[in-house]
């Protein structure tokens, strides 16, 4: 038979047990607050990686190279303007409906009052309209294709910024989401910013203050002067007798049979004395026209022509033969174009 001393039995008393408890709820909420914060870092992480992705889609210079310069990709490269809207890099060409009263055009996703040019490649090889999505996603669950932020704001299927916000800006004017009518001049500058987890507060917003521009107009419009060089190819005989009254005209234009397209004509007066053989004559070109930029010129690819008309001219001054014809230049941002070669001879 075997006798247990009772006094030698001990247990854990009440204050012990609820230390115990106290101390492993105290790793396991500092667990959780750890991974709270991993997830808050992983949410802004990725917000900013989609804003990366929202910018290059308005505008991106490719790691091709065109005539020695980095091509040019994107919504504005196409349209000449900043999108209304997130959903006009998304929707998928299926999704579009084509406008009534403008079979050439789509009804834009943002809004039915305002509209996007069908894709089109004039006669002279210039690509121009919306040629989407800017930004691949699938559908979602209800059917609608989203680009969301990080946190996955943005469940309303009407909201076409899938809950970031948008704000586009010109000479002073802001105009706020929703965007119902064309914004003429256009606008030059993009805003975007994301709410964060708590959309009631603004701790928590990406960026910080909620008004840092994502694409602002040096990013896609360059300067609108730019030089044309006339170029005499003969070697032996000069191109004299060139008068006042010559009407000279530059074309700089996406295309010639949509109204919607940048388009300009520039006129100008030549020079009173001659070009000699192999010589030039430059010309500044200014940019002077109701349907462009105050100042700038939107990035992309014109097609450039120059044309000469002698009919009024005294005689004996002639226009001089055209040996270029039009051709591609490519305008880059924060960049002047030209001098632009143009060839004439005698």
């Amino acid at each position: 038979m075997r006798y247990f001393n009772q006094a030698h039995q001990k247990g854990f008393t009440l204050l012990e047990l609820v230390l115990v408890l106290f101390l492993i709820g105290l790793l396991a909420s500092a667990g959780l607050l750890f991974t709270e914060g991993q997830q808050d870092e992983a949410y802004f992480n990725e917000t900013q990686r989609r804003q990366t992705i929202i910018r290059d889609a308005i505008i991106r210079s490719t790691e091709r190279v065109v005539n020695g310069q980095p091509e040019l990709a994107g919504f504005v490269v196409d349209n000449g303007r900043l999108p209304y809207c997130l959903a006009e890099l998304v929707v998928s060409p299926f999704d579009l409906t084509q406008s009534a009263s403008a079979p050439g055009f789509y009804i834009s996703p943002c809004d039915d009052s305002l509209e996007l040019l069908k894709p089109t490649v004039t006669a002279s090889g210039i690509r121009t309209g919306w040629y989407g999505p800017y930004i691949q996603t699938n559908p979602e669950q209800d059917g609608f294709r989203r680009f969301r932020d990080g946190y996955q704001n943005g469940n309303n299927p009407n909201d076409p910024n899938f809950g970031w916000v948008v704000t586009l800006a010109e000479s002073g004017t802001v105009y706020s989401a929703p965007i119902t009518a064309p914004i003429d001049p256009p606008a030059e500058i993009f805003y975007l910013y994301s709410e964060g987890y708590d959309l009631s507060t603004t701790t928590d917003d990406y960026p910080p203050l909620g008004d840092d521009d994502l694409v602002v107009a040096d990013d896609w419009l360059a300067p609108a002067t730019f030089n044309i060089r006339f170029v005499n190819t003969s070697a032996v005989s000069a191109i004299s007798n060139l008068d006042a009254s010559l009407d000279w005209t530059i074309t700089l234009a996406k295309s010639s049979t949509d109204p919607n397209a940048y388009s300009s004509d520039f006129s100008f007066t030549p020079p009173g004395s001659s070009i000699p053989a192999q010589g030039t004559y430059e010309y500044t070109v200014a940019v002077s026209s109701s349907t462009a930029f105050s100042d700038k010129l939107p990035a992309g690819y014109y097609i450039i022509s120059a044309r000469c008309d002698d009919s009024l001219a005294i005689a004996p001054a002639s226009c001089p033969a055209m040996t270029s014809s039009p051709y591609t230049v490519m305008v880059l941002p924060r960049q002047q174009l030209g001098p632009i070669r143009w060839n004439i001879e005698p």
